[in-house]
């Protein structure tokens, strides 16, 4: 037992370092895992749990869930007041991130033949990544959203299940981040204020609800796209590749370019004092900050692609 202690504590160190990668939008959880040699380890057990070494691959995958979990729970609260503070400024630090992301993307592509079909690719989710925060402005999915979580209709519930199985898309795709989907079409801070001590002791059954909606969504995505991204790497490894950089490019339009930053850009007239200008303040920093960041995470990824090259060689 003492020699397996410490392979547990190190994998939950990683799990919260995914945890924080997937709740932060602009970084990917399955990039984080990537970065500490773990994404095959994880992807690995994935693929044999339905097997009869399922308890083996459970403890495997255990100390990262309880990590992820930990790291999210710990990271509601500071995202909450951020948001509602200086939400602006924070957006810039996911932009950052993404800016800072691209050499590793590139890496995926580089000294390949370019081919159409990989170019058409690449348009066609730029383009769709920058569609959907272009319309979550022109039909203000920010309002419908917020009136969806005011109301709670049934189907909320299953948006929530659907969302999450969309949002497991960022434990397994390296460099695509979920929660900044989340952010552009206006599902993010309301998922967010969900977990709230007087909204959880108002209405307990709705909280449950919708939170087990949304995580059994991500828990049965987590396998879909474990699969998926299998069988894309293996069969069709370019396009892939090339459909992750058209959809992370368009998204930096979209994190932009949306309903929710449109509301909130158009409320900092009514603030007053230092908060009218926290954002543009902070902005410069966080920019820096995230750009630093995400090259450190690329340095390292490469470090370790390097290093798994020369162990099979």
């Amino acid at each position: 037992m003492k020699k397996k202690f410490p392979t547990w504590l190190k994998d939950g160190l990683v799990g919260i370092g995914i945890g924080a990668g997937t709740i932060i939008p602009g970084i990917s959880g399955a990039t984080i895992a990537l970065v500490f040699k773990c994404y095959q380890k994880i992807v690995n057990s994935v693929s044999k749990l339905l097997s009869k070494y399922f308890l083996k691959n459970l403890l495997i995958l255990l100390p990262f869930g309880i990590g992820a979990i930990l790291a999210v729970i710990g990271l509601i609260k500071p995202f909450q007041l951020a948001f509602e503070y200086c939400m602006f400024a924070i957006v810039c630090l996911f932009a950052a991130f993404i800016i800072g992301s691209f050499p590793g993307l590139i890496d995926n592509v580089r000294g390949k033949k370019i081919t159409k079909p990989n170019i058409v690719s690449l348009i066609l989710a730029f383009v769709i990544a920058a569609l959907i925060g272009i319309l979550s402005v022109c039909f203000n999915f920010n309002n419908s959203v917020e009136k969806l979580f005011l109301e709670t209709p049934w189907y909320l519930y299953l948006i929530l299940l659907g969302l999450g199985i969309i949002c497991a898309s960022g434990l397994t795709v390296p460099g695509f981040s979920a929660s900044m989907l989340l952010l552009v079409i206006g599902f993010y801070k309301p998922i967010l204020n969900l977990v709230h001590i007087d909204e959880i002791k108002a209405n307990p059954g709705r909280f449950f609800g919708l939170i087990g909606c949304f995580a059994g969504g991500v828990i049965i995505g987590f396998f879909l796209f474990s699969y998926l991204m299998s069988y894309l790497l293996e069969k069709h490894n370019q396009s892939t590749h090339y459909t992750i950089i058209g959809f992370v490019s368009g998204s930096l339009v979209a994190i932009f370019v949306n309903s929710d930053m449109f509301s909130y850009i158009n409320g900092l007239s009514g603030k007053e004092g230092i908060l009218q200008y926290l954002d543009w303040i902070l902005a410069p920093f966080f920019i820096a900050i995230g750009i630093f960041l995400a090259y450190i995470l690329v340095k390292y990824a490469r470090k370790s692609k390097l290093e798994n090259t020369a162990k099979v060689e």
